[in-house]
């Protein structure tokens, strides 16, 4: 097999960039496919809001001409300002399982960041922390939910094969509705709730403005984990436009004491499977697809959650959780998953097996040094 590496340069070479996937997971029922729209605004250059803060080559594998694979070279300047200025990243990794064409592929990336000053590499990164990044590396028997990644079990293999080794892993656990609740929770909430902390969901009509409260402290509860650097004001108005579609506002919760926004829990529709039936298509029938199959959604996903690091530890977490989980059986949801939380995150993991969650699936970032 004659296996050739070729930049992404043109419109018609980028839709191939794109529509690759279709090649590798046409067998796949867990695959979910991406909107196409979507993922080409992402990776325009000039329309892609990762480009306001960052630079990225693109690469597609070719095998007697047919394209076999992709990968993604990458400096995030966010990263490089808070964090790493040696490192660069990969993403958008898919492969045919042929080691030849992921370790072509692998080098190039490194060739480009190599050649831009980068002495190691980590990733996958779609293009950040907080796009659909990782591999999944645990889990593979269900679909992914809403904004998390899906790939085939070998991709571990091909990265670790090229040399990459483990930077860390992120969890993702599921709570059913058949959770038994301790009572003990529900004192921790009588407890907060008298010390003058009021509780509020979010109202859609007013979604900007509780964006603007989540977002300070989205950017100060995570500056301790793993790899998180402020989201930007484009990735901002970004969450702003996704949420519209898949937030559940009854089940998004914010924290006041005295006027003052201490925390949030934010949770949305897993749109998964309403997406899978459009198959990467808007037109002519996939947003009626869509609209039709988020009506029969029983599936949750608490996104992400946060509190100002001075009112840690009174409770706050296990309030959203109680809430969440006893507000959304009410609301027909059986599953709701809480993810991805990093590791080193013993504090919310913790958390998390008190409330009897299955730690169901593992999602790992790879290194190399250049």
């Amino acid at each position: 097999m004659n296996i050739e590496i070729r930049p992404v340069r043109s419109k018609k070479e980028l839709k191939k960039f794109v529509t690759l996937v279709w090649k590798i997971y046409q067998d796949d029922p867990f695959w979910v496919p991406p909107l196409i729209v979507d993922q080409l605004k992402m990776l325009n250059k000039n329309a892609g809001t990762f480009f306001t803060f960052g630079q990225a080559e693109l690469f597609l594998a070719y095998a007697d001409n047919e394209p076999v694979g992709r990968i993604s070279a990458h400096i995030d300047f966010q990263y490089e300002k808070y964090r790493d200025e040696r490192s660069g990243r990969f993403g958008f990794f898919e492969c045919c399982n042929d080691q030849a064409v992921a370790t072509a592929l692998c080098s190039h990336a490194e060739e480009w960041l190599r050649a831009k000053g980068k002495k190691r590499v980590e990733g996958p990164y779609n293009f950040t922390l907080y796009d659909a990044s990782g591999l999944l590396y645990s889990g593979f028997d269900s679909m992914p939910v809403v904004l998390l990644p899906y790939n085939p079990p070998y991709y571990n293999d091909l990265l670790v094969n090229a040399g990459y080794e483990k930077a860390i892993d992120w969890y993702a656990f599921m709570v059913r509705d058949t959770v038994e609740l301790r009572p003990s929770f529900r004192r921790i909430r009588e407890r907060i709730l008298k010390q003058g902390i009021r509780i509020e969901r979010i109202n859609m009509k007013r979604l900007d403005e509780a964006v603007d409260y989540i977002g300070p402290i989205f950017n100060e509860a995570w500056m301790e984990n793993w790899g998180h650097v402020p989201l930007t004001d484009g990735q901002m108005q970004d969450l702003k436009d996704e949420l519209k579609y898949v937030v559940e506002p009854k089940l998004t919760y914010l924290a006041f004491l005295n006027g003052e926004c201490i925390g949030f829990s934010l949770s949305a529709k897993d749109a998964n499977p309403a997406l899978k039936k459009a198959n990467g298509r808007l037109f002519p029938f996939g947003l009626l697809k869509i609209a039709v199959g988020m009506k029969k959604i029983h599936r949750l996903r608490t996104i992400a959650m946060g509190v100002l690091k001075e009112h840690r530890h009174k409770g706050l977490d296990i309030l959203f959780y109680l809430n969440t989980i006893e507000e959304g059986i009410k609301m027909g949801y059986t599953e709701s998953e809480c993810s991805v939380i990093v590791e080193t995150n013993q504090r919310m993991i913790g958390a998390l097996e008190h409330l009897q969650a299955e730690r169901y699936k593992t999602y790992r970032f790879y290194q190399k040094e250049l």
